[in-house]
């Protein structure tokens, strides 16, 4: 069984403040590379931040968002990056909003304007595990087709919800890497928060088992579904996050541990 390689994704502070970021992004110390930054507009830019981390050392992946975004906007964003020379990007629709009067240009087109932008970086893309299968691969081959050239799911908890969609990139596109993301859940109030914001489904056994056994439960379950994408060939690393945006010491510890296990 080959260890996943693990990326960490984290929340940036509220403004500019280094000490807080560099913080965040070590929490796995060197066992998580690269780090990406999530894009809020309540937070400091995804880009800003990507392009701190690079300055101190820390591979980053900035995010570019395009909702509630204009042309021009994210030309100027992809322009600022290349300059930059930042290595990855991933490319994303964003958090549901208000509606747009002029709508963005699409995934496919931005995907394929960072690529001839910074032709060496690797380029990111999502897929959503939950809805029609249909539906979620027809919008990802274009975004394929432009260039990129690994695949981020949202959260999962189980293989199964991961294996059908993987096993359609594996046949279409064997060479993109699928990146499944994963969020330990150590409580019952935690996992219910979680799903409900997501909108994402959690297991039956998984609820069950946090409510009667908590913590201990949690882990074992976050382990157990690490091992169990180690030995499917369905993923070639994760992406792990944190429902909390400064964990405490003790849970990076269990979350390391969680991520080292043959």
């Amino acid at each position: 069984m080959t260890r996943l390689g693990v990326a960490l994704e984290i929340t940036p502070p509220r403004q500019s403040r280094p000490e807080i970021l560099l913080r965040r992004a070590g929490l796995l110390g060197d066992l998580a590379r690269p780090v990406h930054v999530i894009q809020r507009p309540d937070r400091q830019p995804s880009l800003d931040a990507a392009l701190e981390l690079e300055r101190h050392g820390t591979p980053a992946v900035w995010h570019l968002v395009s909702r509630g975004r204009s042309e021009a906007e994210l030309e100027r964003e992809i322009a600022r990056a290349a300059v930059a020379g930042l290595r990855a990007a991933l490319v994303v629709r964003g958090e549901a909003g208000p509606p747009e009067p002029v709508p963005p240009p699409t995934l496919a087109s931005l995907v394929a304007r960072t690529r001839a932008a910074m032709p060496g970086a690797r380029v990111g893309v999502t897929a959503d595990p939950y809805g029609p299968r249909e539906r979620a691969l027809a919008l990802l081959w274009p975004k394929l087709a432009a260039g990129a050239g690994f695949v981020q799911t949202q959260p999962v908890f189980e293989l199964a919800a991961l294996a059908p969609l993987a096993e359609a990139i594996r046949a279409r596109a064997p060479a993109v890497a699928i990146v499944p993301m994963l969020i330990p859940l150590t409580s019952l109030a935690a996992a219910e928060r979680l799903g409900e914001r997501l909108g994402v489904p959690l297991p039956e056994a998984l609820l069950r088992g946090l409510e009667e056994r908590g913590a201990d439960f949690g882990w074992d379950w976050f382990g157990e579904l690490v091992r169990r994408l180690a030995r499917s060939g369905l993923a070639d690393g994760v992406a792990v996050m944190t429902h909390e945006a400064d964990p405490a010491k003790e849970f990076a510890e269990r979350l390391g541990a969680a991520l080292r296990q043959p």
